[in-house]
């Protein structure tokens, strides 16, 4: 299927909000029989009531702020309950996207939105993707803003979705890939391609306004070099040459087999 029929559905998260609820009511609980039993622990000694405090004090956050998306096999882990519910938006997204361009999209996957990015990750990355770990790491959106654009675009939150459909689809290709090594060309390729096929066609319009570029004619063109000097244009570029009907879902499918993009 070629990107152009793709078309984004808007999905509920009914269960994700009751699950939500269900988190608050049950931290509640656990704050006031914490409360109870706290005469009885500081008679013991009071090491022992702040060690038990901190551990349950930190089960009980993690547990409060952990949404699963409904019918996906996504958890999402963040401090912010609607940039929580666009994950699962994002991560349906690049799920249905690349689930139609025949990869494995039957994996466990688990977001995390985060206020800051591990120091490794440069200062203009608004989410990663960490390879050695497996973890998707989203910044929250108040953090995003403060980048003011995207794509040469002013930062929205349709925007914040295609960014974390961008990093899902490393997650996923991660896990379809057939070679050991793949070139970094070859993962932006399928992380770009997914991000502005899903994008919402009004925002995507705007987006290639922005960018007066063609696309790219082969492989040869497809270089680390050019996406490292502009990581935005090369992804406007590789969407329009996805979109030429010798590529395809057919060419998605050689990268991961390492037929090409090869280093």
């Amino acid at each position: 299927m070629s990107q152009g029929q793709y078309k984004p559905k808007l999905t509920t998260l009914h269960n994700a909000k009751a699950r939500t609820s269900e988190s608050r009511s049950l931290v509640l609980k656990r704050f006031i029989l914490v409360g109870a039993a706290a005469g009885f622990i500081v008679a013991v000694g009071v090491g022992i009531w702040e060690h038990y405090s901190q551990d349950d004090l930190s089960r009980s956050w993690a547990f409060a702020n952990e949404i699963r998306c409904n019918n996906l096999n996504v958890v999402v882990h963040s401090p912010d309950h609607r940039d929580a519910l666009i994950a699962c938006e994002g991560a349906r997204d690049a799920i249905e996207f690349l689930a139609s361009q025949d990869l494995d999209v039957t994996i466990n996957i688990s977001i995390e939105i985060v206020t800051n990015l591990p120091p490794v990750v440069s200062r203009s990355a608004a989410g990663c993707y960490l390879e050695s770990e497996r973890r998707v790491l989203i910044l929250v959106y108040s953090e995003f803003r403060k980048f003011k654009t995207w794509f040469r675009i002013s930062i929205n939150r349709l925007l914040y979705r295609s960014l974390i459909s961008h990093e899902v689809a490393h997650l996923v290709a991660d896990y379809n890939f057939k070679i050991s090594k793949p070139s970094i060309q070859a993962k932006e390729y399928i992380a770009y391609a997914t991000q502005l096929s899903t994008m919402e066609p009004a925002l995507r319009k705007r987006v290639m306004s922005n960018f007066k570029y063609e696309a790219f004619e082969g492989d040869w063109q497809l270089s680390e070099t050019i996406y490292m000097f502009d990581c935005m244009g090369f992804g406007v570029r590789v969407y329009q040459h996805f979109l030429n009907q010798a590529n395809g879902r057919d060419y998605l499918q050689s990268i991961l087999n390492g037929k090409v993009l090869v280093e």
